[in-house]
């Protein structure tokens, strides 16, 4: 389909490479699994969630680049449009309940599966609907078993033909009356479900699945039973759908509420993120930000840049327009009956926290300086540190591009040669602008901060 995979997709071994090689600042720090790894002493640093927001900015540039003329290119870019009032201004506020600075007046795309920034926002919001669902269900005296649905794949399959088989395999066993029977023998009613559908890519290709949360009147029914019913039913659906019959072991799986929870607690991008690599160089299960990842290292020992980036290319066409979540009809309104439902856009167009206060406006030349300088989490880390570095921080991105900083209100004055005024005398040479990638502004998102005082 044109999207220029090579035949050998996997990337030479080498060693992990350093952030900042080359460069004073920032100090030597790399992403590995999920962690920051100080390459200097081969310390495991901490995961925070400045750390997080900054590499889902670096990851999102990636899309940009990979995505350009698509509606996530523009988002957290361009201005957001205000019925009858033209374009909303960019702010940045911080919330009042958990003190996260974030930028309001951009437009937001409201995707799940290509951007990392909406996406983030998104399954923070379902995970918390996926836990009052389980809770409720408990209450009620429901069983919750977590069931896991596939096919046959392999590699070189095309992923547009296997979403088609899943869904195809699905909609037969929904509507078959074989599994019907095979319920009924068994005594098995079902309340509902949740329904989540995910996809890897590893060394037999592509991997579409779903992940279901079943829920059952009684609680008592054991899992084995649910499997014989499940696997049953699921293994003739794939046949009648002219698909190959799944493995008994692992087209079908079915385990009990725990497996359910715990797969609830770290539902979304966050534990992708954080999984996304695998140890050995095997590539046996990159998510798709996985792949994003591996672009932006460009060192990945699983699979090269190249092949990476059209493989995300690949998986965007093919997921666009698709839901991420589906609940059965009627289970929402069983277990979460004063919740009104809203679309993934809606949620992302809601303000972060309802109780914020604004702390400073961003102009468009300012804004445009802060995304070529790939500064739009360092900024905000600067807002939840101390409000009073936000204008600090931007006159030195406008400098470090060359743009008059008189642009930036209430900035310090700039000496024309090493720092701001309000900057420790020992101030590196600044890193020039824009950064060469998305790495090493995420290294910059981690260091620069540090180096500011008033």
């Amino acid at each position: 389909m044109g999207y220029g995979i090579p035949a050998d997709n996997r990337a030479v071994k080498r060693p992990l490479g350093i952030v900042t090689r080359n460069y004073v600042t920032p100090p030597s720090v790399e992403l590995y699994q999920g962690d920051l790894l100080d390459t200097s002493t081969g310390e495991i640093l901490t995961r925070t969630p400045q750390i997080a927001r900054a590499e889902r900015w670096a990851l999102k540039s990636v899309v940009n680049r990979l995505l350009s003329g698509d509606r996530v290119s523009k988002c957290m870019v361009l201005r957001a449009p205000i019925s009858g009032q033209g374009l909303a201004p960019i702010e940045i506020h911080k919330g009042q309940t958990h003190g996260k600075a974030f930028y309001h007046g951009l437009m937001a795309c409201g995707s799940v599966w290509t951007c990392p920034v909406c996406a983030a926002k998104i399954a923070e919001r379902r995970r918390l609907e996926l836990k009052q669902a389980i809770e409720a269900a408990k209450l009620k005296g429901f069983g919750v078993y977590f069931v896991t649905l596939t096919i046959p794949h392999g590699v070189g399959d095309d992923l547009h033909q296997l979403l088609a088989n899943l869904s195809a395999s699905l909609k037969r066993m929904s509507q078959d009356q074989h599994f019907r029977r095979i319920k009924k023998r068994l005594g098995i009613e079902i309340e509902g479900f949740i329904r989540a559908q995910e996809v890897t890519y590893g060394d037999n290709g592509w991997h579409p699945h779903f992940h279901m949360i079943v829920f059952t009147p009684d609680r008592s029914l054991s899992c084995s039973v649910l499997q014989q019913a499940y696997s049953e039913g699921w293994r003739s659906a794939c046949v009648k759908s002219g698909i190959p019959e799944p493995d008994s072991d692992y087209g079908c799986t079915v385990q009990d509420g725990s497996r359910a929870a715990n797969y609830v607690s770290k539902w979304g991008i966050e534990d992708e993120m954080t999984k996304s690599h695998v140890k050995q160089g095997k590539c046996s299960g990159l998510t798709p930000w996985g792949l994003l990842r591996a672009v932006l290292d460009g060192n990945a020992p699983e699979i090269a840049p190249e092949p990476a980036a059209a493989l995300f290319r690949l998986y965007a066409h093919a997921f666009k327009g698709r839901r991420q979540l589906h609940w059965s009809v009627g289970l929402r309104a069983k277990l979460l009956p004063e919740q009104v439902e809203l679309s993934d856009q809606e949620l992302v167009d809601r303000p972060d926290d309802e109780r914020a206060a604004l702390l400073s406006e961003i102009s468009t030349a300012q804004w445009k300086a802060i995304r070529n300088a790939r500064a739009q989490a360092s900024i905000l880390d600067a807002a939840e540190s101390d409000p009073r570095l936000i204008s600090v921080l931007v006159a030195r991105i406008m400098a470090k591009a060359g743009i008059d900083s008189g642009d930036a209100a209430g900035a310090p004055e700039y000496d024309g040669l090493r720092h701001f005024t309000g900057l420790h005398p020992d101030t590196p040479p600044p890193i020039p602008a824009p950064f060469v990638n998305e790495r090493h502004a995420l290294g910059f998102c981690l260091a620069d901060i540090g180096r500011i005082r008033l």
